[in-house]
């Protein structure tokens, strides 16, 4: 066997075995379904050097953003080298080495670029379209990529998480498209051929939300603007009577959103009775001065005595949980700045709540009304790929009794010391 040969047996045994299917894949046209976090970037700069180094081909990877390509660029590098190590002839005589290019003296060229029609056009070789599904017009990217591809002899290696049951990507993936061969990995069938992967961790980025859990992991393709709680979840949850005969040993959590111009402030209190979180108390405020509110959130607190109290510290909410945790101290008033994490984990948690029926509302125009507004919730997935929770503005608001509800029971989920409860039934305002 000479050198470069057992080289190569070498380096092959670094990769699991999707990997290596993906990589071998005789087909000129190939799509792949993938989970993220098994490392499919690491496998297509390894399908590059073996195109770029070992066969003289062009490669040209074309990924949904710049740090996305430099990242399958330094990967394609590092395999290099690994097989330099291994005493592959060549592979560590490069002669170009930059941020978008590799290239050996011996022959071989890797180009890695964020994906542009133009960028697309200007080079030939084999083409990667690395996470397909996020690239910004994918359309345009096919019409420019695939012509040059189909005018050689060259290869089409298209792969990426799904986004969406819409799209190009969903378009390929979802029919049986002549000549093209299609692959998919999941994360359990990664985890069964030996990636190291902590599967609890990965689904704890995805909040253990089993619905992105699908899309990330187990490669199916969801609705990209999905109504978030099911209409049947919040129905089941309006199953009780609207009063409690007894909060004894309950502890009470209150959230608080605060509106900005045409939206709601509005108070959200409930019970936390064994397992069961029941709503007690909605209360809205609609243009009414901080200093009012203020003193209304203090009235409340009197009547209600919760437990815990978290606030909407966003923008101009800001000012007001500050004065709130130096008037009733920060055992008791849990400031929380909105951004994409913790409105990630305030819906996630709701949703927890529901899932398990565990979330009583009222039957009455209350419960109504917090069960429509949790129905205007989306789970909508960015270009980037990341989920956000939104919903429609309105005269009514902006899902802000939902919002307050999600507070509210956040406070449920980290029980604070007892300060003692004497409230009344369902209260609103």
């Amino acid at each position: 066997m000479d050198r470069a040969t057992q080289a190569l047996q070498w380096w092959r045994g670094t990769l699991y075995p999707y990997q290596i299917r993906w990589i071998t894949e005789p087909s000129r046209f190939a799509l792949c379904v993938k989970s993220r976090q098994i490392g499919f970037s690491h496998a297509t700069a390894a399908g590059a050097v073996l195109g770029a180094l070992v066969h003289r081909r062009p490669q040209v990877i074309l990924s949904a953003s710049e740090d996305l390509s430099a990242e399958v660029l330094d990967k394609a590098k590092r395999h290099a080298q690994v097989l330099a190590a291994f005493g592959y002839p060549g592979a560590d005589r490069l002669v170009v080495d930059n941020a978008t290019e590799l290239s050996w003296k011996g022959g071989g060229r890797i180009v890695a670029l964020p994906a542009s029609p133009r960028t697309a056009r200007s080079f030939t070789g084999d083409v990667w379209l690395d996470e397909f599904a996020y690239h910004i017009d994918p359309k345009k990217i096919r019409d420019a990529a695939f012509p040059i591809a189909l005018r050689g002899d060259w290869r089409i290696r298209v792969f990426s998480t799904p986004n969406g049951a819409t799209g190009l990507f969903y378009d390929m993936a979802a029919r049986s498209t002549r000549g093209w061969v299609r692959h998919e990995v999941t994360l359990d069938e990664a985890l069964s051929e030996g990636v190291p992967v902590d599967r609890e961790a990965a689904f704890a980025l995805a909040s253990h939300d089993e619905r992105v859990i699908d899309q990330w992991y187990r490669c199916k393709f969801l609705d990209g603007d999905l109504q978030y709680y099911p209409t049947a979840w919040l129905e089941r949850a309006r199953a009780w009577p609207g009063s409690l005969d007894s909060i004894d040993g309950a502890t009470l959590h209150a959230g608080f959103d605060v509106g900005r111009s045409r939206d709601l402030s509005v108070l959200v209190v409930l019970a936390l009775v064994g397992r069961f979180a029941y709503v007690l108390g909605v209360h809205t405020f609609k243009r009414t001065k901080f200093g009012e509110q203020r003193k209304a959130l203090a009235k409340l607190r009197g009547a209600y005595e919760w437990d815990s109290l978290h606030v909407d510290a966003t923008g101009l909410g800001s000012q007001l949980a500050e004065e709130l945790v130096d008037a009733w101290g920060e055992d008791e008033v849990h400031p929380v700045k909105f951004t994409p994490s913790s409105k990630e984990e305030l819906f996630t948690g709701s949703f927890r709540w529901l899932s398990s029926n565990a979330l009583r509302l009222s039957k009455d125009e209350t419960g109504a009304e917090l069960a429509r507004e949790g129905q205007t919730i989306r789970r909508v997935i960015s270009a980037s790929g990341n989920v956000q929770y939104v919903a429609p503005s309105g005269d009514s608001g902006h899902a802000d009794r939902w919002t307050a509800l999600c507070l509210a029971l956040k406070g449920a989920g980290e029980p604070r010391p007892h300060r003692g409860v004497s409230a009344s039934p369902l209260v609103t305002t």
